[in-house]
C-alpha cells in the first residue's frame, strides 16, 4: 500500500514538473513601442523585454513598433506590423529545420542581455551607431575600439574610435587614418569626418593584405591613437570556425537586426571582436532607436575593455 502511495505521489510530482517545464515558444528580446500582451487566460498587460510567450498568447503592436523575438529553437523573428498577432501564428511563419548552432548562440545572447529594457538614454554614450568615450585616462589621445592586435575573418569590418577629450572645442573635426603594411610602408591614407571607417579588404589597396596597421589622428592636431594591427586569421585555424559559421547562417537565414545580434554572439565567442563589433553596428543600423540593441552593444564594448 505504501509503495502504491509512493508511486502515485511520484507520478503526480512528475506530471506537475513536466507541466511547469514546458518550453516557451518565444522570448521577447527587443521591444519598442506601446505593445501589449494577453497571456492565455489573463487580461491585456504591457509587454516587457525578457518575457516568455506561449502558443495560446496574443500580442498587440502599436504604430511604428518593433518586436524582436527569439524562438526556443534559436531562430529569430522581427515583427513590425501594427495590430494583433497570435503567438501560434508567428511561430507558424518560421521554417522548421535543425537549429542546434543558432540555439546555442541565442542562449549566449539571452544570457548576456538584461531582462529589462533599462531607463538610460543610450544615445548619451553611443554615437549614431557606436560609442563615444570622452573620459579616457590617457587624456587627449584617441582609442580605437579594438585589441592592439585583432584577428578577423570577414572582408569588411568597421573601425570605431572615441571622440578625443581636449581643451576647448575643435570646429569641423576630421580624422586622418594612416594604413601601413608589415614593413611599415604606407599603403593608404583616408580622411573622414566621423568616428568610424569601413575597412573593406576586398578592394584595393587592401586586397591581399594579411596584415594591416592603422593609426588615427585628428587632422591638423596633435591628437592621435597608438598603432593597431589587424590580421587575417590563418586558414589552418579557421576551417572549423567557418564551417560552424556557415551552418549558423543557414539556420538563421535572414539578414535582420536580430540575426546580426546572434552573429555578433558567435564572433565574440570565437574572439573575433572586430567582426563582432561590426555585427552589432549593423544590427543598430537595421533597427535604429531600439534601446536593447544599443545597450547590448554598449555592454559588449565595456565587457571587452573598448570603452569605460
Amino acid at each position: 500500500m505504501k509503495s502504491l502511495i509512493k508511486i502515485v505521489v511520484v507520478a503526480l510530482w512528475l506530471g506537475n514538473y513536466a507541466a511547469n517545464a514546458q518550453s516557451y515558444v518565444f522570448k521577447v528580446l527587443a521591444n519598442k513601442g506601446d505593445n501589449s500582451v494577453k497571456l492565455e487566460g489573463a487580461d491585456w498587460t504591457k509587454l516587457k523585454t525578457g518575457q516568455s510567450l506561449n502558443s495560446g498568447d496574443e500580442l498587440k503592436l502599436s504604430e511604428e513598433a518593433y518586436l524582436g523575438l527569439m524562438h526556443n529553437s534559436g531562430k529569430t523573428l522581427e515583427v513590425k506590423t501594427p495590430g494583433s498577432h497570435t503567438v501560434s501564428g508567428l511561430a507558424a511563419n518560421l521554417k522548421s529545420k535543425n537549429t542546434s548552432v543558432a540555439s546555442k548562440y541565442a542562449d549566449f545572447v539571452m544570457n548576456k542581455m538584461s531582462d529589462d529594457e533599462g531607463s538610460g538614454d543610450y544615445r548619451k554614450s553611443l554615437g549614431a551607431t557606436g560609442a563615444v568615450d570622452r573620459a579616457l585616462a590617457s587624456g587627449a589621445s584617441i582609442k580605437i575600439m579594438a585589441l592592439s592586435s585583432s584577428e578577423i575573418i570577414n572582408d569588411e569590418v568597421i573601425l570605431r574610435w572615441n571622440e578625443p577629450k581636449q581643451e576647448g572645442e575643435i570646429e569641423d573635426l576630421s580624422y586622418e587614418l594612416t594604413f601601413s603594411n608589415l614593413f611599415d610602408e604606407t599603403i593608404a591614407t583616408e580622411t573622414v569626418d566621423k568616428t568610424s571607417y569601413l575597412l573593406d579588404r576586398s578592394k584595393e589597396p587592401f586586397a591581399g593584405q594579411n596584415f594591416i596597421k592603422v593609426k588615427v589622428q585628428v587632422k591638423g592636431e596633435d591628437l592621435k591613437s597608438d598603432d593597431y594591427a589587424i590580421t587575417i586569421k590563418p586558414e589552418e585555424e579557421t576551417a572549423e570556425i567557418k564551417e560552424i559559421l556557415e551552418q549558423l547562417k543557414s539556420e538563421i537565414e535572414g539578414e535582420s537586426a536580430m540575426d546580426k545580434l546572434v552573429m555578433a554572439a558567435f564572433y565574440e565567442d570565437n574572439d573575433l571582436l572586430l567582426d563582432a563589433l561590426t555585427a552589432y553596428e549593423q544590427a543598430i543600423q537595421m533597427a535604429p532607436n531600439v534601446p536593447v540593441f544599443e545597450k547590448a552593444y554598449e555592454d559588449f564594448l565595456i565587457r571587452n575593455g573598448f570603452t569605460n
